[in-house]
Parts: structure tokens; sequence; C-alpha cells
């Protein structure tokens, strides 16, 4: 094998090891962007079940302030006019209601 064939083998060697230094510096680079993006992602997923967690107890509250509210039983104070007696009443009670408007 003449020199000069070895020489340019050689060249060739380092040439393609220069490469595949640059190769591997530049997947070295790529993992560490997809390691960050699976960072964000896990972030992301503790903020949306923090936030449905959230949703969830409000829902709850609404509906029992709903259940609470659509209850025909109330507790009121009432005030008026006795016509019998010829003088004002007050008083405490409770009512049931029939109709809502």
């Amino acid at each position: 094998m003449p020199v000069c064939d070895g020489r340019d083998t050689v060249e060739l060697i380092e040439t393609q090891a220069a490469e595949l230094t640059a190769l591997r510096e530049y997947l070295s680079a790529q993992n560490a962007s997809l390691e960050q993006i699976a960072e964000e992602f896990e972030t992301l997923e503790a903020a949306v079940a923090d936030e449905r967690a959230a949703w969830k107890a409000e829902t709850e509250r609404l509906a029992k302030q709903n259940r609470r509210l659509s209850s025909p039983w109330a507790v009121g104070l009432f005030g008026g006019y006795d016509p019998f007696r010829k003088e004002a009443v007050c008083g405490v009670g409770v009512s049931y209601v029939i109709i809502r408007f």
C-alpha cells in the first residue's frame, strides 16, 4: 500500500471522527431539549390536575348551594297589619314554598 493512500485513509478517518464528534454534540443538545420539554409537560400536567381539582371542588360547592337554595322550606321574618285587632304585627316563622316566581 503506498504511503499516499495511507495518508488519505488517515485523513478520511480523522474527518469522519470530527463529523461523529459534531453529531454526538448535536444529539446531546437535542437530548437536553427533549428532557426540558418532558419536564415542561410534567409541570403542565400537574397544573391541569390542580385546575381540575379546583373546578371539581367549586362544582361540588355550587351543587350543594343549589340543593340548599332549591329547598321548599325557609325561615323568615314577617311583618304586616292585623285588621281585626287594628295593630301592626311582626314575627318569625317557617314557610313552605308552593309556587316560586
